[in-house]
């Protein structure tokens, strides 16, 4: 990263950019963006979050360069969003945002166009853990991957009488109340890469539970488990509805005593369980739920855009 590049400090430098906003770095960065561009004359500029970009910069390199498309994948909430990240919407030609529900919100922002390109899965990492090869029985009920939140805590707890495992950073352990059955639960550590697709083939029912900040979705999760053929309960929602088709081949829940409820009943029906996680795999990964079908969206833009196709 070019900030990273130009903090001083050596490494302490570069941690300490990560966390505080250092004025003189920030702008000698943006500089070697401008700098960069001039020299590689790109047809297309791909910026991911906006994090450390500057409004005045992607200006410039829209008077620098006027035949430069620049597109925005924004894949983070617009709680998220802080002023200086705002100020930058205007000057892309196209803004995605991760949820349906945040398009008219991210034009009011400034945004020119913007459009829902939801995430996908990683079929490189995210598919079924056999194909990888032999793998463990399953050996937890629930399984939940993510990072400790008070409301997924305040959920969770209600469902910890089942065999469930919990896979996130040490906050399971340290920012649970004391004495939260959580704690027992935490699997001891964060899960990456190909570990994802491990963790889905050891549980029976892996949770997705969509918080305030992500809701309604969908997140991450709602196209990386189907892919690994795990079976999800996810909290519903109208993007998730909208996608998927409940019963079908997404299990939803509203309430935690929906979720017992249908934990119950699908650790008892085992072949319902393999059936509606095999149709939830079929969906995502042959009817344009991975990344390649969000690649072949972005170019399908450039080339509307005006970017042939040479």
């Amino acid at each position: 990263m070019a900030l990273q590049r130009v903090a001083r400090g050596h490494r302490l430098g570069q941690i300490f950019s990560a966390f505080v906003h250092v004025e003189p770095w920030a702008n000698k960065s943006n500089a070697e963006l401008l700098r960069l561009t001039d020299e590689l004359r790109p047809d297309l500029i791909l910026v991911i979050a906006t994090s450390g970009v500057r409004g005045g910069t992607l200006a410039q390199l829209k008077v620098r360069g006027p035949g430069t498309i620049i597109y925005c994948i924004y894949p983070d909430s617009p709680h998220n969003l802080d002023s200086d990240r705002i100020h930058c919407l205007p000057f892309f030609d196209r803004v995605t945002t991760s949820s349906p529900a945040w398009v008219d919100a991210f034009e009011k922002l400034g945004a020119k166009q913007a459009h829902y390109l939801p995430f996908a899965a990683d079929t490189d990492l995210h598919r079924p853990f056999s194909e990888n090869g032999a793998g463990p029985p399953t050996i937890h009920e629930l399984a939940f991957i993510g990072t400790w939140r008070p409301e997924r805590e305040r959920v969770l707890e209600q469902l910890a009488d089942f065999n469930l495992c919990l896979w996130g950073s040490d906050y399971w352990k340290r920012r649970t109340r004391s004495g939260s059955p959580l704690r027992s639960c935490w699997g001891g550590r964060s899960i990456v890469g190909n570990e994802f697709a491990r963790v889905c083939h050891e549980a029976k029912i892996l949770l997705n539970i969509l918080d305030p900040v992500t809701w309604p979705g969908p997140n991450m999760r709602t196209f990386e488990q189907p892919a690994c053929r795990a079976f999800s309960l996810v909290t519903r929602s109208p993007a998730v509805s909208q996608l998927f088709k409940e019963g079908e081949n997404v299990e939803c829940f509203e309430s935690v005593e929906e979720a017992r409820e249908k934990i119950g009943f699908y650790l008892k029906n085992e072949t319902a369980r393999q059936r509606l996680a095999e149709r939830s795999y079929r969906f995502v990964v042959d009817h344009g739920h991975t990344y390649v079908d969000r690649a072949k969206q972005l170019l399908a833009w450039c080339v509307e855009d005006g970017l042939s196709r040479s």
